[in-house]
């Protein structure tokens, strides 16, 4: 089936199936391609069909049809030709669908020649901001987002438990990502531990574009469903190779490895062959997503994934779902070879423990976003405003949890420096009170502070120390029994004045001296289905990069304290 796809204009994204021996282009409702361009006219070209040939005829429109960049007034129309009408620009295809197959190997080319040059429509950063990956905002579209972001986040901790092959790991998320992402072509580039070089891990094609190679390659054509170029015109593959590689724009993969960010881009508009008329089809332009696998802050990898843009075009969404996968995958990546190594026996053992325990809490979370969603869809079909307001209450509480818990495992996980300035540690207090006051007053539990003033501004990382104090008063508010409960938050000078000191006390039961030595531990929780036992860990981690202690002191029956020190230079 032939199609016409919108790809600029105020109808973007639109796709039209050509039906028929002859279509209309206009303003008038009554075309079979209705455009509410006012640039164009009412009935302003036709698409006719001719012994199986479609011809484009200007309609005597005030401001022309072009086709490649070439005002036309009757031209042959070919799969990838760009026809421009007013402010519109549209694409011919054909839509086709079919499963994926595997294609490992030399089927990834960097551009060096400057052929696909592409332009940067939008970025991403990858450094694993919650908020970016895991959408919180009420619109529909981004809860829809976030929630396909979580079911992909579980799938890929549990194949990371099925095994720890790497390469088998990255197949895995490449199929995945084509459930997720509208994509024809995609592959996963991971560096070389040995050599730093990026080698070509997973390949995937629609199977009819496959299929589409492997005839073109019996007959000795180079390109994916191009007529010949015309004679001198550069070519767009190289020839000889056993299949059409797909091949990225180099200023692209120097932008991801430079900036570490994902790059949604497009060669269609600004390619510069365009001025020579050439056919969108003949050269692949696309619509692409490039985005890092990255793990404390070092880029491991890419993923690359693309459409043609007869096809349509990725999202601003889409770039925000393949940046989190690109997280994730690098977490995953991580986790599979230091498990593969076994360089470390205790390290291995806590990473078993972490997936089990991620995958059980990311499975809790994602139940309760998908039963709230489910409220929220219902209210809005029924216009019930409560329900709706009930199924967001759920659906927000969720993504607070899953929020923290990407926050604790990046801030376990770090190894950056912390960026440090000259901070009030009773003004950090303070905010973590006035934040921590909600679930206080909510379990009816007395949350009170006993500053000291005369602290000095000590030099910290207040984020970083935000974290790790809000973790710790969490904590506490959890621990003490409801209505009777007191969490007291102090901050002192130590006795020899060189160190700044906070204080988390509870009238809690108390922790037995057995389990005193594993709070600190990474994925140790005492609180079953409720925690995942990274807070205190990331906690001490943040205490320690400072150069700073963290020490418990309780007794059961008696109550909890934990202290904190911090260098005051």
């Amino acid at each position: 089936m032939s199609t016409l796809t919108v790809i600029q204009g105020p109808d973007h994204g639109r796709t039209f199936e050509i039906d028929g021996e002859t279509l209309y282009i206009g303003r008038d409702p009554a075309c079979e391609v209705p455009l509410r361009d006012p640039g164009i006219s009412r009935r302003h070209t036709c698409l006719e069909l001719h012994e199986g040939k479609y011809f484009l005829k200007d309609n005597g429109s005030a401001n022309g049809t072009f086709v490649n960049g070439v005002r036309i007034t009757e031209t042959e129309i070919q799969s990838g030709d760009q026809i421009r009408v007013g402010n519109t620009i549209l694409t011919m295809g054909w839509r086709a669908a079919g499963t994926l197959v595997d294609e490992p190997g030399s089927l990834v080319r960097v551009d060096t020649e400057g052929r696909v040059d592409s332009s940067i429509i939008t970025t991403a950063p990858a450094h694993g901001d919650p908020h970016l990956t895991f959408a919180g905002g009420e619109d529909m579209a981004e809860m829809r987002t976030s929630i396909v972001g979580l079911r992909a986040l579980y799938r890929i901790a549990e194949m990371l438990a099925q095994g720890y092959d790497t390469d088998r790991l990255l197949r895995g998320i490449m199929d995945m990502i084509f459930d997720v992402v509208d994509a024809d072509r995609g592959f996963i580039l991971l560096k070389d531990e040995k050599t730093g070089t990026m080698v070509p891990k997973a390949v995937r094609y629609r199977e009819d574009l496959l299929e589409q190679i492997r005839r073109e390659q019996s007959s000795g054509d180079t390109q994916l469903g191009a007529p010949p170029p015309p004679e001198g015109a550069p070519s767009a593959e190289p020839a000889g190779e056993k299949a059409a590689p797909i091949t990225v724009s180099k200023t692209i993969i120097n932008y991801l490895l430079k900036h570490g960010e994902g790059v949604l881009s497009t060669n269609a508009m600004q390619d510069r062959r365009f001025e020579e008329g050439e056919s969108v089809q003949d050269y692949g332009i696309r619509s692409a997503i490039a985005v890092p696998i990255k793990a404390r802050d070092e880029i491991l990898g890419i993923i690359h994934v693309d459409t043609h843009l007869s096809q349509g075009q990725f999202s601003k969404e889409d770039l925000k779902l393949m940046t989190a996968i690109g997280l994730q995958t690098g977490l995953a990546v991580e986790n599979a070879r230091l498990m593969a190594s076994q360089v470390q026996q205790e390290r291995l053992a806590a990473v078993g423990q972490a997936i089990a325990s991620l995958s059980h809490a990311i499975k809790n979370i994602l139940q309760g976003i998908q039963g709230g969603s489910h409220a929220v869809e219902t209210g809005l079909a029924r216009q019930q405003t409560e329900s709706v307001e009930k199924g967001w209450e759920i659906v927000s509480r969720n993504l607070h949890r899953i929020n923290t818990l990407v926050l604790d495992m990046l801030s376990y996980s770090r190894q950056a420096p912390p960026t440090r300035a000259q901070s009030s540690i009773n003004a950090i207090v303070r905010e973590v009170a006035e934040l921590a006051q909600a679930p206080a007053r909510e379990k009816q539990v007395a949350l009170t502070t006993k500053l000291d003033t005369t602290l000095p501004e000590i030099t910290v990382d207040p984020d970083g120390i935000h974290h790790a104090l809000l973790n710790i008063v969490n904590n506490a508010i959890e621990a003490v029994a409801a209505v009777s409960g007191k969490v007291e938050i102090s901050t002192r000078l130590s006795t020899a004045g060189d160190e700044v000191c906070i204080a988390v006390a509870d009238n809690g039961p108390g922790i037995p001296a057995e389990e005193q030595p594993k709070i600190f531990q990474a994925f140790y929780s005492t609180k079953g289905n409720k925690g995942t036992g990274l807070g205190l860990a990331a906690a001490k981690h943040i205490v320690e990069e400072h150069g700073g202690t963290i020490a418990l002191k309780s007794r059961v029956g008696e109550g909890t304290a934990l202290i904190i020190r911090l260098p005051k230079k």
